[in-house]
């Protein structure tokens, strides 16, 4: 904002002094038999004779001294946010080319890096299977899975047709099997209900019980004190019987449990397959199961597409592998090694280098902030090689070439001129304050040694243009009518003659005029006597130096 602010100053003080210096120029230009006088109106009227004279044209704007090699540097490769881990540098402080300025966490990037190598090397182990030849073992083993695949299917195709074309004599023979199966299994449990463990068991139990009245009884009479000592060991003998009853009897009825149970699942099995059978018989007769059918098609073309897959295996390995693969696999390892070197860079990309010998102009973050891939970390310049990016605006644009001279000035070093020249002349421009503005790098000359900091303000002139032994008339002689230029001509009567003109270069004082006037021709120029006092005080307040040439020469001499 203060650079602008500062060039219009600059620019409108240019324009009052170029316009006193044309005037006064020009008073000083006027032929000897000249003549000037005022009107009634107001009107200031002068007559100059139009002259040969050398011409300069010039560009007058505002820039900044910035450096050749600047550079705002960034953790571009870096995805999403992170922590400023590391800064080493402070602004001011100068850094050799190479040396680590900040860094980031490099782990998840060590891991990216880890992640594309493997990937690299499952590729590059893909590709190399499928340009080695097949050994005769491979054949064999694939030419193995084609027989078994071969097999599967014969077998399926059998089941199919046996789902779709059943013996009905076997699944007859197959439901009078199961039913005396089941018969079998009844009687079976039948005797188990009646077997010795049974006798025993009951046997047992009438044992337990005597002995258990007979204890009772004992244990009444030890209670009253009514025991005589056979009594007494009588007791510790039915206790220790009783205890050898018990222990048989819960064997034999576990046992009789479990030969019951084992009855009744023989029988429950036997009741179920005699079931599957008298259903089966019935679906046979019925012409097959549609489910089971199904089934049974779907099953032959599954090992169908495994025999055909087999078959395709064998031949590849038999007769190569196929080119589209190859060529597949190929680019598969060549996008792999990309990736590769990708989460290299942007491993690399977790440290900021000095891209080349510098000085930090400016750090904008601290240790521990998080930033992203759009932050600035720094500027950092080369102070060694500077030059001034001159704001000149789409007007005058056209006018500038690369190589043009210049001259440069600084507030900073008042009464200092550096010479300088138009490095390039950029094809955008920026909008600013409703104008477009381009930015036009000048080199400098003879700076090395002077105390210049980048940002410091510099006015610049341009010279766009130069003419030699021109005809020239002063820049207030013109005059514009419907888009075209025109003077006003002393003719011999008196009178003035506007008479249409070609112009070309100007120096804001002077205009060259290509076509329409001959040297010694009378122009007339025209202004309020407001105009003119102002301009005469400004040529008593300013002197020579305002701009004008000396008296008597025309602009450029």
């Amino acid at each position: 904002m203060k650079l602008g602010i500062k060039r219009a100053l600059w620019i409108a003080g240019l324009v009052i002094l170029l316009a006193a210096g044309g005037f006064w120029a020009y008073q000083s230009w006027v032929s000897p038999k000249g003549s000037s006088s005022t009107s009634a109106s107001g009107v200031y009227t002068q007559v100059v004779e139009v002259r040969r004279g050398d011409l300069t044209a010039a560009v007058s704007v505002v820039g900044q001294l910035q450096a050749v090699r600047q550079v705002e540097m960034v953790f571009e490769r870096m995805s999403g946010t992170a922590e400023l881990k590391e800064l080493r540098v402070k602004a001011g402080q100068e850094v050799k080319a190479g040396e680590v300025l900040a860094a980031i966490d490099p782990t998840p990037y060590e891991q990216a890096l880890e992640e594309a190598r493997a990937a690299l090397q499952a590729a590059e182990e893909t590709l190399k299977e499928l340009e080695a030849p097949a050994t005769e073992l491979e054949v064999a083993q694939a030419e193995l899975a084609v027989a078994k695949a071969q097999v599967q299917l014969e077998q399926a195709k059998a089941e199919l047709a046996s789902i779709q074309s059943p013996d009905l004599a076997k699944l007859e023979r197959n439901v009078e099997s199961a039913r005396l199966n089941l018969q079998i299994a009844q009687l079976q449990q039948t005797l188990a209900e009646h077997e010795s463990l049974a006798k025993n068991i009951r046997d047992l139990q009438y044992a337990v019980n005597w002995y258990q009245r007979r204890i009772r009884d004992l244990e009444a009479l030890v209670s009253k004190g009514k025991a005589n000592l056979e009594q007494t060991q009588e007791l510790a003998t039915a206790q220790e019987k009783l205890g050898e009853l018990q222990a048989n009897l819960a064997l034999y009825q576990s046992q009789h449990q479990l030969s019951l149970q084992s009855a009744a699942l023989a029988v429950s099995q036997a009741q179920k397959a005699l079931a599957e059978a008298e259903e089966a018989l019935v679906e046979g007769r019925a012409g097959g199961d549609a489910l089971a059918v199904a089934q049974a098609r779907l099953a032959v073309q599954e090992v169908e597409v495994a025999l055909r897959k087999a078959r395709q295996d064998r031949d590849e390995l038999v007769q190569g592998p196929d080119e589209a693969k190859l060529a597949s696999a190929r680019a598969d390892v060549e996008r792999k090694r990309l990736a590769l070197q990708e989460a290299q860079r942007a491993l690399e990309g977790t440290k900021l280098v000095a891209p080349f010998d510098g000085t930090v102009l400016a750090v904008h973050v601290d240790q521990g902030d998080r930033i992203s891939a759009n932050t600035v970390v720094l500027v950092l310049a080369d102070l060694g090689e500077l030059e001034v990016v001159a704001s000149v605006d789409e007007t005058v644009i056209r006018q500038v070439r690369v190589g043009q001279p210049a001259i440069v000035t600084f507030d900073a070093l008042p009464g200092k001129e550096f010479r300088g020249q138009v490095k390039e002349v950029p094809l955008r421009g920026e909008l600013q304050g409703g104008v477009t503005v381009y930015s036009v790098p000048i080199r400098l000359e003879g700076v090395e040694g002077q105390p210049l900091l980048v940002g410091m303000t510099a006015n610049v002139v341009i010279q766009v243009g130069q003419v030699r032994d021109a005809l020239l008339v002063p820049a207030l002689a013109l005059q514009r009518v419907s888009g075209a230029y025109q003077v006003l001509v002393e003719a011999g009567n008196g009178e003035a003659v506007a008479v249409p003109v070609e112009v070309g270069l100007s120096d804001g004082t002077y205009v060259q005029v290509v076509r329409g006037l001959n040297e010694g021709d009378r122009v007339v120029v025209q202004m309020s006597a407001g105009q003119s006092n102002i301009f005469g005080q400004m040529r008593m307040m300013m002197g020579p130096e305002a701009g004008g040439p000396p008296p008597g020469t025309p602009a450029g001499r």
